[in-house]
């Protein structure tokens, strides 16, 4: 209701409402626009962040559980596995072997591929991207000379590849042995049994084989069956298991669908090992691989400037800690008896520069990555990489822990020097200390 009154002459409207009539202005709602955006924006950052997070973790697990197979493996068989991985011991040569084999990688797929590839690098890790191997780091293959042994000890078994999934057109009753592929999906190209039948088979494709999954009528239920190329029909379209056939209770006379796999392992390892002369000790680390590509060019050796294992002068510029008698000589900050001091700013040194090989493309380094030494048979992971711009030959690597032995000489650390491999596809590598015979 509206009351009027007087005043003046002039006329007041005025409202009985708890309060009066208020609009919103362009920019109030353009600030809400934006404080509603960055808040949306932050959230949606998360997405990506989140979904690598869980691949990494992952990878660490899958990575953990091969490691502790690994341990497990060395435990049982060290001789083999370590102290003896190219079987040329005897009870009375065992201390000139140890003498010539001090540092050395237990590799028995690399050394495989190697062997197929006919590149001559199965005895040696590390390759000039050329021609020749690099002759510090004898690669052993532990006595497993197929592909199948060396699977079978050094990969995780889990990991299978679709090559084929679908409703079959039928399935032999009541023997249940034998499925018939669609003939649309063979027609049309969906599936070549030719192909599956190569990949399936030892001689030619998957040394393990393949398998064919069954699903019940109801989709609910599956059964699982080993094959090779001799399993399957090329031109009858078939798929037969006639030595185990499914056990009938009912559900598979009519397949809902089937899937044809073969083994993919995507986890293996490789042992580095380093030996005390004349002695049964060694250090051993597990150097897990996801999807490991064992093409030769990602085992060449690189130049490096500057890596030397050696204290340097922290941010006070002096030797030890600055002004002060560290190692009570009657002099200060000198570098022989004063570097590295307890209390002292010295550091040592994690940052040098590799030069990368021309006969191979250069790399992509990052953050997480992983370096070999070559010369000292030692895993490093990069906590930093700068000066990287594309095309460039050279690049500034920051370790994630000093560097415990060097490849440049202290004489002339600047002076290039073969010795480091730049490997790629590393998940992790665990030091398991030192291992007895």
């Amino acid at each position: 209701m509206k009351k009027l009154r007087f005043n003046a002459g002039h006329s007041i409207r005025k409202s009985t409402s708890a309060s009066g009539y208020r609009g919103v202005t362009l920019m109030e709602v353009l600030m809400s626009v934006m404080i509603m955006s960055i808040g949306v924006i932050s959230l949606a950052s998360l997405f990506p962040i989140s979904i690598l997070r869980g691949v990494q973790a992952t990878q660490l697990t899958n990575a953990t559980v091969l490691r502790y197979n690994a341990e497990a493996l060395i435990d049982s068989f060290p001789t083999q596995f370590v102290f003896d991985p190219d079987g040329t011991l005897n009870t009375n040569g065992h201390i000139a072997h140890q003498r010539a084999n001090r540092k050395y990688v237990v590799d028995p797929l690399g050394a495989y591929y190697a062997t197929q590839d006919g590149t001559g690098y199965a005895g040696k890790f590390g390759n000039d991207g050329s021609s020749s191997t690099f002759p510090n780091i004898p690669r052993y293959n532990a006595g497993l000379t197929t592909q199948l042994m060396a699977l079978n000890f050094f990969t995780q078994q889990d990991s299978w590849k679709e090559l084929y999934s679908g409703v079959p057109a039928s399935i032999t009753y009541p023997a249940l042995d034998t499925i018939t592929i669609d003939p649309n999906d063979i027609s049309s190209g969906i599936v070549n049994l030719v192909e599956i039948a190569q990949t399936v088979t030892p001689a030619t494709g998957s040394v393990v084989g393949g398998r064919i999954l069954i699903y019940d009528s109801t989709g609910k239920q599956m059964q699982e069956r080993f094959i090779t190329g001799a399993n399957i029909d090329t031109s009858a379209g078939t798929v037969s298991f006639v030595s185990s056939p499914l056990r009938d209770n009912g559900l598979y006379q009519n397949p809902s669908k089937i899937r044809i796999e073969t083994l993919d392992p995507q986890y293996s390892y490789l042992l580095t090992v380093r030996r005390s002369i004349a002695s049964d000790i060694a250090s051993v680390d597990v150097v897990v691989f996801f999807r490991r590509d064992f093409n030769p060019e990602y085992e060449a050796i690189h130049q490096v400037e500057n890596f030397v294992a050696q204290w340097l002068p922290g941010p006070d510029g002096a030797w030890g800690i600055k002004n002060y008698d560290d190692d009570k000589d009657g002099s200060t900050d000198e570098q022989a008896g004063e570097q590295g001091a307890a209390g002292s700013d010295d550091y040592r040194r994690r940052a040098f520069r590799v030069r990368f090989n021309t006969n191979v493309e250069a790399p992509n380094l990052k953050r997480g990555g992983y370096v070999f030494d070559a010369i000292n048979a030692r895993w490093y992971r990069i906590q930093k990489v700068e000066n990287f711009p594309k095309g460039s030959p050279t690049a500034d690597i920051t370790l994630d822990q000093p560097i415990i032995e060097s490849i440049n000489s202290f004489s002339s650390p600047g002076t290039p020097t073969a010795g480091l491999i730049l490997m790629p596809h590393v998940v992790q590598v665990y030091p398991l200390g030192n291992k007895t015979r």
